[in-house]
């Protein structure tokens, strides 16, 4: 990984500094105190767990936007704020009631976690939790406020936090690694580039960094392990001890192993619905397919100055050059790239065989396109297993 990333951004295609691994995973079936390594010889103290994009406690910005429009309207300001309150206590154990464990992450899932960890460490899902918006200022919130929680319960003496995320929960890692890393000049313009927020958590971070010089004491107690995370922000060496990528990969082509079939042109609806070619999702999104709230235009106008400036120019051939739209003609050369693996970090490239488990006809490992079997309380002791062998 490199040190001094200063928020620059992942290009594409990538060029990883470790070599991916190709593996072939099994299901197995959970033992209870089979992971106490984790706590034992790798000495994680405390698992924070976090869901990725769509599924926390205001998804659709349904009750930022509430707040927004009472704001300003003393008369209708404080029922406006008791309706937002009442979404972002709702939305989510709703969500989790459909769609369960394929594509979040729940109590079940938690608990089995602890049952294979045993008394230590003590494994949490974030709380409390994120908007799970998709653009650049929810990830820059939820990786401060993650810095903020580990600030008011630090690890103890001589142990580490795992921080446990799937999808875009790892892009937050990614700016929280920039951050820790604390090089002066970028995290100012992170904090100006987000702007003045009420939350106290943004102040207390960024009183916290400025108080120390270099990177900060946290940065190297802190564990990484994101699944399905897509190729976005790029790491920082100094913000974080170790990093792993766990991918939902099958390879396409012999000559290109790491890469995943282009997602343009399109592949074929019956591929993206079995995830022939692994986790689709993971492979589409990536720069260009956020979806900003309005109540967040300027913040992500400023950030996106500061976290996408490095992008490389697309060089257009005749099959993107004259789509209409930057935007669109752009994402859809970053699609054509087939980019599968962070530059930075350890990429494990999993072929998961059938567990004989299936949801609504797909078999598991296809759900959510290839996106939903990371974080199936079936898969976890596969990939608690993979990730101790990993970590040692």
């Amino acid at each position: 990984m490199p040190a001094n990333n200063r928020f620059a951004h992942q290009n594409y295609p990538t060029r990883p500094v470790l070599s991916p691994r190709l593996i072939t995973l099994r299901s197995v079936e959970p033992v209870a105190g089979a992971a106490a390594e984790l706590h034992t010889r790798v000495r994680i103290g405390r698992v924070i767990v976090v869901h990725g994009t769509f599924v926390g406690n205001d998804p659709f910005a349904v009750a930022e936007t509430l707040k927004s429009l009472g704001s300003g309207v003393p008369l209708i300001g404080e029922q406006l704020e008791k309706m937002a309150e009442m979404i972002q206590e709702n939305t989510q154990p709703a969500t989790n009631s459909v769609i369960q464990d394929m594509g979040t992450y729940t109590e079940a899932f938690r608990d089995q976690f602890q049952t294979l960890v045993g008394d230590d460490p003590v494994v949490e899902l974030l709380n409390p939790t994120w908007s799970s918006q998709n653009h650049h200022f929810a990830r820059a919130d939820l990786a401060v406020r993650l810095i903020h929680q580990m600030l008011m319960r630090p690890p103890m003496p001589g142990q580490r936090i795992l921080l446990w995320g799937h999808s875009h929960a790892g892009n937050a890692f990614a700016m929280l690694t920039n951050l820790l890393a604390n090089e002066r000049n970028s995290v100012d313009q992170f904090f100006a580039a987000a702007g003045e927020q009420k939350e106290p958590h943004w102040k207390a971070v960024q009183n916290a960094l400025r108080s120390v010089g270099g990177p900060h004491p946290l940065s190297q107690s802190v564990v990484i392990v994101a699944f399905g995370t897509p190729v976005r922000y790029g790491w920082d060496v100094h913000g974080c001890a170790q990093l792993i990528h766990v991918l939902h990969h099958r390879p396409h082509d012999p000559a290109t192993p790491f890469f995943t079939k282009p997602l343009f042109p399109p592949q074929t609806p019956p591929d993206v619905m079995s995830a022939t070619w692994g986790d689709w999702i993971q492979a589409f999104a990536v720069a260009g397919t956020d979806v900003v709230s309005a109540a967040t235009l300027d913040e992500n106008d400023r950030l996106t100055n500061l976290l996408e400036r490095n992008l490389a120019e697309p060089v257009h051939e005749l099959d993107t050059r004259f789509i209409p739209t930057a935007r669109l003609r752009n994402t859809c050369y970053r699609w054509k790239q087939g980019t599968r693996c962070h530059t930075d970090g350890l990429n494990l490239l999993l072929n998961y065989q059938p567990s004989g488990e299936s949801v609504l006809g797909l078999p598991l490992e296809s759900t959510v396109f290839g996106h939903g079997v990371a974080t199936t309380v079936k898969w976890l002791p596969a990939h608690l297993k993979l990730v101790l062998d990993s970590l040692h």
